[in-house]
């Protein structure tokens, strides 16, 4: 309680906290915050403040030993509890792959041998759409926004160790989703993330805007501009 994590709550105030509560502390700030006021130099305002900093950063805690458990830092538990709330853990348990959606540059493995070690199997559509979204993730750090369909299906392979079956019901499943945009370009086939196609569709319609904008006014204003100043300051070099 006193490293911090918990506004107003410092050496001295933790230790009158537990010489007052004993072992009913945790129970205390967890369901009775309003209790902490029996404390001189703590309303009831300031007490429930407290409970409510205290659960939140008890979450955090849960959730750091929890990824802990399966080789993951704790600079990730702050987001995941930002995003998920207090039911993290058993979302995480449920769909161990929602990490990668999560938390950018997290190890794939480490998230793929959790959720084999809690019983997914090896053919878990949730496994090969994760598969193919880390593959596509993966490609972006060198500056890719889309991967030939061959090739990813291929990484995807050895990756997770399945079939071409399971990759391509993959790819089927997550285009239904919207999750990513199959494109075909002389022949060849390629796979987007959504938010990456849409991006880059963005881009290319705001450059073919700028060739076809028309800047002559902007330019004959600044013209007249400088002008201008030449008169009113014939010594000043513009």
């Amino acid at each position: 309680m006193a490293n911090g994590n918990i506004k107003g709550i410092g050496e001295a105030l933790a230790k009158r906290i537990v010489k007052k509560f004993g072992e009913e502390t945790i129970h205390i700030f967890k369901y009775e915050p309003k209790r902490l006021a029996e404390i001189k130099g703590i309303s009831q305002t300031k007490a429930s403040q407290m409970g409510e900093d205290f659960v939140q950063n008890w979450e955090v805690w849960q959730i750091v030993g929890f990824l802990e458990r399966f080789g993951m830092g704790a600079e990730h538990a702050k987001k995941v509890f930002d995003l998920l709330g207090v039911n993290a853990i058993e979302q995480i348990e449920a769909n161990p792959y929602i990490l990668i959606d999560l938390a950018r540059g997290v190890d794939f493995k480490q998230i793929d041998k959790m959720a084999l070690d809690l019983g997914i199997n090896y053919d878990n559509d949730k496994r090969i759409e994760s598969g193919i979204k880390y593959g596509l993730i993966r490609s972006t750090y060198n500056g890719h926004t889309c991967v030939l369909k061959a090739n990813l299906i291929e990484f995807v392979i050895n990756l997770l160790d399945v079939t071409t079956e399971n990759v391509t019901d993959g790819l089927i499943n997550l285009k239904v989703k919207n999750e990513i945009v199959i494109e075909d370009r002389n022949g060849e086939e390629y796979v987007y993330l959504d938010t990456f196609f849409n991006s880059e569709a963005e881009i290319a319609i705001r450059i073919d805007r700028l060739q076809k904008a028309k800047n002559v006014k902007k330019v004959v204003r600044n013209r007249k501009r400088i002008k201008k100043s030449r008169r009113r300051f014939p010594n000043r070099i513009i």
